[in-house]
Parts: structure tokens; sequence; C-alpha cells
């Protein structure tokens, strides 16, 4: 009975995560890797506007670093913008375990046929997250980096 509860809880919270309003600049059209760091379950949320599919021109590029000893895993990768997407993890010494968490950077780049694009990365973790994610925004053909601690 527990595990059909959280079930419904987590249907429910998917799909008013999914029907949620993006901020300016935003469309509705996101991919979403789901990565386990450190235990910690977390999404990466890639936005853009809904013409994003038409002029994407290869996949998605993520790069995720942690510091060093940190375990991490792809758990489920989606198809970008219809082109796929690539998700790499990195290790950097600059990233440090601190008394608030782990210090984490999300790298994101978005080819496409239109630099003015705008691209945003959203960063969700322990299910928790998708209510009040981390943001960072910027353009297509560019990274877009977002520096955050889980």
């Amino acid at each position: 009975m527990k595990r059909l509860a959280f079930a419904a809880l987590l249907a429910v919270l998917s799909l008013s995560v999914v029907s949620a309003p993006t901020t300016a600049g935003f469309g509705w059209c996101r991919s979403d890797p789901i990565v386990l760091i450190d235990g910690h379950i977390a999404d990466i949320f890639v936005t853009g506007p809904l013409t994003a599919p038409l002029k994407v021109t290869g996949p998605n590029q993520i790069v995720i670093t942690t510091p060093p000893g940190v375990k991490r895993y792809l758990v489920l990768s989606t198809l970008g913008f219809g082109r796929g997407e690539v998700v790499r993890f990195q290790t950097s010494n600059e990233l440090k375990r601190t008394p608030r968490g782990v210090e984490i950077e999300v790298a994101v780049f978005v080819p496409s046929r239109d630099s003015s694009m705008d691209v945003g990365v959203e960063f969700a973790p322990n299910l928790i997250g998708l209510l009040a994610p981390e943001r960072a925004a910027g353009k297509a053909n560019s990274w877009v980096v977002l520096r955050t601690v889980i």
C-alpha cells in the first residue's frame, strides 16, 4: 500500500513539474537525464523554446563535474531535443566536500543553427528539488554552467 501511495505521489509531482510554466525566455521543451551523485538522485533539466527540436543540430552535451572520490552514475538518459544527449562525468580538485554537501558543476552545450536560442539548465536533487531547482541560463552553441551543492 505504501509503495502504491509513493508511486502516485511521484506521478502527481512529475505531472505538475511538466505542466508548470517555465521562467521567461524558456519554452516548455525539456530533456532530463537522471543521475545518482554521492547517493543522491537528481534530475538535470535542459530547457529551450518549443521550437528547439527544429533548431538543434546534434546531441546535447552534459558534463557533470564532482570532487575526487564521489560516486556518480547515469541512471536514465533521454532523447534530448530529438537529437539525443551525451552525459559525461569529470573530476576536479577545485570542487570539495563541504559541511553543506558536495560541490558539483553541471555544464550543458546545445548545438543549434540559431545561436540566439535560449537554453536553460535546472538541477533538481532528491525529488523534492523538483519544486525549486537551481537554475542557470544562457544561449545555444555556448556552455551554460551551473555550480551548486548536493
